[in-house]
């Protein structure tokens, strides 16, 4: 029976810590774009000490006055392959006061020339952090695992290591991913981090582990430091993955499509690769942009085929064209316009995906 109870412990930490593991997003496939990350996590409406955020907020801002670093979101949105290329804007100013610069659209001068240089780089699209609005810390109480805790407390004394406490932060991330024509939202989520359940260790001071050996954990009282440190950290961890996780979701791909002036694909089962665009409006400019160099002849000999290949397909026009071998295995940017004005942009990694 002791064993038994060991091993339901063992098994139950590891599910804790494959919850958080971003793996399984990263196989997924990721979205045919090139971002530029700018922005900022900076903290709204602090809320006081109950904020989850807001306990020793200022010494934490002595290094960046960001919450969140933004090299966390670069660093996870690469670690889940949200995109085929993520950049960071290097501009620490400028990051944050781009909220402001874009809030009306893309109207003045500022706006325009920071969206064309992000364009001139090779970006598809803009992800901007917007803000990180505090909240406090709900207590919930003890959870349902309350009966696993008694057992092994019971057993073999490890009643501590089970999460039977149930805390949840009201702070919530907004995030925008902008078009890089115009300036306006294409995907506007507000993200939260959701329950965070603790165990004695996580939220209890050295009194409280104690007294565990003689009064069962889920009784024992909590620490207000060590629970916002804890809660504080598993938020911070949750709101980049669900920012991971909503990015690669199928809604937020149909919205792209729905929003792109042409649905640009690379069609990679084989040998050729080829290009193949589809759009309301039949095309009137092709650009390929790509990593690794290739002649300016075959580079146009491409963009003349694309261009050519115009046929009505039901009710959009269809165009298709063979990309160089030589592509294979780097980044390449398709870029589009139709007769209209309207532009779409897409990267690829041919041959890279593992």
């Amino acid at each position: 029976m002791r064993r038994a109870a060991l091993l339901l412990v063992l098994a139950f930490a590891a599910c804790q810590s494959a919850a958080g593991d971003a793996g399984r997003l990263a196989d997924l496939p990721p979205l045919d774009c090139a971002v530029l990350v700018t922005g900022g996590a900076f903290l709204a409406a602090a809320g006081g000490e109950a904020g989850t955020f807001a306990r020793g907020i200022e010494a934490r801002q002595q290094a960046s006055p960001e919450t969140i670093a933004i090299e966390q979101f670069v660093d996870g949105l690469r670690q889940s392959r949200v995109f085929h290329r993520v950049a960071l804007d290097d501009d620490a100013e400028r990051r944050r006061a781009v909220r402001d610069l874009l809030r009306d659209g893309a109207a003045g001068a500022a706006a325009q020339a920071f969206l064309q240089r992000a364009r001139d780089d090779g970006f598809d699209v803009l992800l901007v952090v917007e803000e990180l609005q505090d909240g406090p810390i709900d207590a919930q109480g003890t959870n349902g695992r309350w009966p696993i805790t008694f057992v092994t407390w019971i057993l073999v004394g490890l009643g501590m290591v089970i999460p039977d406490q149930t805390f949840e932060s009201r702070a919530t991330l907004r995030v925008t991913l902008r078009d890089l024509q115009t300036g306006r939202v294409l995907h506007d989520p507000l993200l939260v981090a959701g329950p965070v359940e603790l165990a004695l260790t996580e939220r209890t001071d050295v009194l409280g582990l104690l007294l565990s050996i003689v009064v069962p954990p889920f009784w024992i009282h909590d620490d207000a430091d060590r629970v916002g440190a804890a809660v504080r950290a598993t938020t911070e961890r949750r709101l980049l993955l669900s920012l991971a996780r909503d990015l690669k979701s199928e809604s937020v791909r149909q919205r792209l499509r729905e929003r792109s002036a042409a649905r640009i694909v690379l069609l990679d089962d084989g040998e050729p690769l080829r290009i193949a665009v589809d759009s309301a409006e039949s095309l009137g400019v092709v650009r390929l942009r790509a990593e690794r160099h290739l002649p300016p002849e075959q580079v146009a000999a491409f963009e003349r085929e694309l261009l050519a290949s115009r046929r009505w397909d039901g009710e959009r026009f269809r165009h298709e064209a063979t990309l160089p071998r030589e592509l294979r295995g780097g980044l390449l940017q398709v870029l589009v316009g139709t007769i209209r004005g309207g532009v779409a942009s897409a990267t690829f990694a041919p041959g890279t995906r593992p």
